[in-house]
Formats: C-alpha cells, sequence, structure tokens
C-alpha cells in the first residue's frame, strides 16, 4: 500500500504499475515543453526536444534537447531506423544494485530497395525484464540523403482537456428581452452547441442543436442568426457568432435565450 510503514517499501515497479493503470500501459509522449518533437539537424543527427514521456509506466523527462547520432545512408539503398529510449535494470552478480537507468539507442535497419522497419528485441518494464528497448520517433534514409525524423508513440491528452471535451458546459444566457446581449467566448470548433429558448422560472421550451463549426461560419449577424422557436405562443430566441462575440436575444421578457456546448 502507499503508507507509512517504517521502512522502504514503495518501489518503482509499484509506482510503475499505477501510472499504467492510470493512463496505459504502452508509450505516450505528456503536453509538456517541445513535445519531444524530433528535427534533424544534419544528415547524422536527429535532435529531440525537451518534454516528458510515459513509457511503460515510467516517467522520462528530458529537460534539455538532446542529439541523437545516426549512421550514414548507403548510395542507391534505403533504410528506416528507430530511436529508441533504452532501459536497463542492474541484475548482475550475487548482489545486483537493482538500479535502473535510460538512454538514447538506436536501432539500425537493413539498407535495401525498400526501408523496412527495423525488428524490436522482445520485453517489457511492466512484466519486470530488465533490459527494454522501445522505440520512440523513426528516421528514414533515401540514399545518402536523410528524411525528416517521426515520432511513432501518441501524446496523451491531459484529463483537464478530456474531461472538457466530453462536459456539457454552459456558456451564457440572456437577461433581458428584445435586445442582443453581447458575451466575449471562444467557441471550440470541433464541438456540438445549442440554443434553448426557456421560461425565465427554469422551465425549458424549445432547443436547436447544430455544429458549431457550422454556426460560427454561417450566423455572424442577426439577419443570418440561428433561431429556436416555441410553438404555440411563437417564443423565440435568436443567436449568432463573430470577432469571438457571441449574441444572444430573446423576443420578450418573460423567457430568456441560453446557450451550451456539449
Amino acid at each position: 500500500m502507499t503508507g507509512k510503514a517504517g521502512v522502504p517499501h514503495v518501489s518503482s515497479a509499484d509506482d510503475g504499475r499505477r501510472i499504467a493503470g492510470e493512463v496505459g500501459t504502452g508509450s505516450y509522449v505528456l503536453q509538456t515543453g517541445g513535445k519531444l518533437a524530433p528535427s534533424l539537424v544534419d544528415a547524422n543527427t536527429v535532435r529531440i526536444a525537451t518534454g516528458d514521456m510515459i513509457v511503460q509506466g515510467r516517467h522520462i523527462g528530458v529537460t534539455s534537447p538532446e542529439d541523437v547520432k545516426v549512421a550514414s545512408g548507403s548510395q542507391g539503398k534505403k533504410r528506416m531506423d528507430y530511436i529508441c529510449v533504452h532501459y536497463t535494470r542492474d541484475v548482475s552478480g550475487s548482489s545486483p544494485t537493482l538500479v535502473e537507468t535510460v538512454e538514447w539507442k538506436v536501432l539500425q535497419g537493413t539498407p535495401g530497395s525498400g526501408a523496412a522497419a527495423p525488428s524490436v528485441p522482445k520485453g517489457s518494464i511492466l512484466d519486470g525484464d530488465a533490459d527494454v528497448t522501445v522505440p520512440i520517433c523513426s528516421v528514414t534514409f533515401d540514399g545518402l540523403t536523410t528524411g525528416q525524423p517521426k515520432l511513432l508513440i501518441p501524446k496523451l491528452t491531459p484529463l483537464a482537456d478530456l474531461g472538457d471535451s466530453v462536459s456539457p458546459r454552459f456558456v451564457a444566457q440572456t437577461s433581458t428581452g428584445k435586445l442582443y446581449q453581447p458575451f466575449r467566448c471562444d467557441l471550440p470548433s470541433g464541438r456540438m452547441a445549442a440554443l434553448v429558448c426557456i421560461y425565465n422560472n427554469g422551465r425549458p421550451l424549445a432547443s436547436t442543436v447544430f455544429p458549431i463549426s457550422i454556426f460560427a461560419r454561417y450566423c455572424t449577424g442577426s439577419g443570418i442568426c440561428a433561431d429556436c422557436y416555441y410553438s404555440p405562443g411563437g417564443f423565440g430566441v435568436h443567436a449568432y457568432y463573430t470577432g469571438s462575440m457571441l449574441y444572444l436575444m430573446a423576443d420578450a421578457d418573460v423567457y430568456r435565450a441560453d446557450f451550451v456546448v456539449f
């Protein structure tokens, strides 16, 4: 358990299993620093930007850009190399230190007519293996030309962003009728929105649902707005969006316009 025991008892393996259970058992780039973006310095040098990653439950941080050397390409041949995290745990001898280390390691592919991916040794940190190689990015060679390196592991979406992407978010509501009221907001283009016609006592009358991308593109003025009507009664509310400003109006004071993003 995570708790005082009088002696050190929470190991890196304990922490690794917990992290893997929370974020996944694979390898992921966190949304920090330069997000480990790889770039080509010269034909034989790949630079890994700052950032953090989770590799099979282990957190690895790159606090300053790090350069990794790759071998030159071969005339008339293609090749693919993997730049990997090489994890080791000392299990040598009768009294191993069990010290864990990581370093960059290049797995060089075989030159040929095509750029085939190199083979990766089997191993899993979570399974307790003491020597594990995990590809992080790839770089291809076409003859003597070195291509731009590509990140192989996905970027992990922060929980705050993930929660915001699935949770409804109330944006604005009118406080009086017959006039457009402005609200400053940045509407996320990949979400949906609802324009709701609602009595002042909180009872909803009608709603209209639409993609924000369509709303922001076409509903840009009072003459080309989104509308929601309740019949019988002819109650109506209206909305448009321009210049990062949302404009809402209810046709009467007895009801209001609500705008919700989800």
